[in-house]
């Protein structure tokens, strides 16, 4: 199958295809014309790429995974190795978080803010500004690296 019908049948779009090829998560077949062409078997490989992201995994980290995962003998000791090391990086990450909102919320405290109404704390009555809404996530600092 080409790419868009990949692209379609995954629900991943074309450019994070094209993406996996370079991290070499994916080696499509070419055409004698250069296309990408796809076989059933790497539908499921995109499916299963696309859930190791979700679970906290990053590019290099799945390349290492994918042969083991797609070994008729998986080496159990290895994905619960790599398995724990990812849970232990996300805990890790969780713990850098909170400790952020704490000094975030210490920070609102020092300044005089309100850190959950929006009431002014000068007596002026209530602040008619709509809430501010919160900053974009950057994934590129909180991911598994």
């Amino acid at each position: 199958m080409r790419i868009g019908e990949l692209s379609a049948r995954s629900g991943v779009s074309a450019r994070s295809l094209r993406y996996y090829e370079t991290q070499r998560l994916l080696s499509p077949g070419r055409t004698t014309g250069g296309q990408r062409v796809y076989s059933e078997e790497q539908l499921g490989f995109v499916l299963q790429i696309q859930e190791l992201f979700r679970a906290g995994f990053c590019s290099s980290v799945i390349q290492e995974l994918l042969p083991v995962l797609g070994s008729s003998r998986r080496d159990a000791e290895e994905l619960r190795s790599a398995f724990d090391a990812a849970a232990a990086r996300l805990e890790s990450e969780k713990e850098s978080i909170e400790a952020e909102l704490l000094a975030l919320n210490a920070m609102r405290l020092r300044l005089g803010l309100a850190p959950d109404t929006r009431v002014s704390l000068q007596g002026g009555g209530h602040d008619s500004s709509p809430a501010a809404a919160p900053a974009p996530f950057d994934h590129r600092d909180r991911r598994l690296r």
